[in-house]
């Protein structure tokens, strides 16, 4: 309780110092060849505009903007997002068809992805995500048609093949369900015939064509063998992103540490990074969210 209670005061803050972000240009989406694409609830629809904002204005494009409505924003929030986004699509997360993998937990989301990505190039957008600086290697995999990814923190840098991730995985003993899995890859007979790749569903990119339902089913079914029950719980449906970008033709990780996520660890230099995830349970630490928030919203100004 004590938690989320400071988290809401974290979040009153943030919006109360960030508000004139609401005095900044509208986003603009006439490139239909890329989909934004982003889940929001009702309390981050300050700091999803921020995220999308700054990540256009670095990207250089102006792609169409979906948004997946978590089922708590209000008519306010709509009104809100559709004054700075006019051509925004708001999806219901009850609008998306299920499909035989968990429900929740992001996985809307990522069955949303599977349906427009038929048509254009997708970048899936965490409302909690800062771009500060140029981001070409973005780019290049957009204009390339390569599918990317978010390191995970402290992640082996490359996609490798299944069986030696899971060697480097089996140190860790974690309980989530994305670390039981990753330690026990090698119980599959399909594991020697793919690849893997640490990733972090904050930020990823989905090459036109690159997925559909039935490879995310397969993923889902695969992994459920190994986690059983567990796979229903948060994370399952990140481990399934990682795989499905790992297996993607040409798909790269973004070079860390300018890509990254915010984990407050001493000795990384976030002020340097063009794109930091600030995640969770770090977001508020240390005030560089917000430090970074306002430097960033000043140059949209402009």
């Amino acid at each position: 309780m004590f938690f989320r209670a400071r988290r809401t005061l974290q979040r009153a803050w943030f919006d109360f110092n960030c508000r004139s972000l609401l005095s900044t240009p509208q986003i603009r989406t006439n490139d239909p060849s890329v989909t934004l694409v982003s889940m929001v609830c009702h309390g981050e629809v300050l700091m999803y505009l921020l995220a999308a904002k700054s990540f256009c204005r670095q990207f250089g494009r102006n792609p169409r903007v979906v948004i997946l409505n978590d089922g708590t924003l209000t008519k306010a929030d709509h009104a809100t997002i559709q004054a700075h986004i006019p051509e925004a699509t708001i999806v219901p997360i009850s609008d998306v068809a299920p499909a035989k993998t968990p429900k929740g937990s992001c996985w809307e989301r990522l069955l949303l992805i599977s349906d427009l990505v038929h048509n254009t190039f997708v970048v899936q957008l965490d409302s909690d995500t800062l771009t500060a600086s140029a981001i070409p290697e973005v780019q290049q995999c957009v204009e390339g048609n390569h599918s990317f990814t978010l390191l995970g923190d402290r992640s082996f840098p490359e996609i490798e093949s299944m069986t030696d991730a899971c060697l480097r995985s089996k140190t860790n003993l974690h309980p989530m369900v994305q670390a039981v899995c990753e330690r026990s890859f090698d119980k599959l007979p399909e594991s020697a015939s793919l690849q893997y790749v640490r990733g972090n569903a904050g930020f990823n990119g989905f090459a036109k064509g690159s997925i559909d339902r039935k490879k995310i089913e397969w993923f889902s079914e695969l992994m459920q063998r190994l986690a059983g029950q567990q796979w229903n719980e948060w994370g399952s449906e990140q481990l399934t992103s990682n795989l499905l970008i790992a297996n993607s033709d040409g798909a790269v990780p973004l070079p860390s540490p300018k890509y990254l996520s915010h984990w407050a660890h001493p000795d990384v230099p976030y002020n340097e990074a063009a794109f930091i995830h600030f995640i969770g349970p770090y977001r508020f630490s240390n005030g560089l969210y917000l430090r970074k928030a306002k430097s960033v919203i000043a140059t949209l100004a402009i």
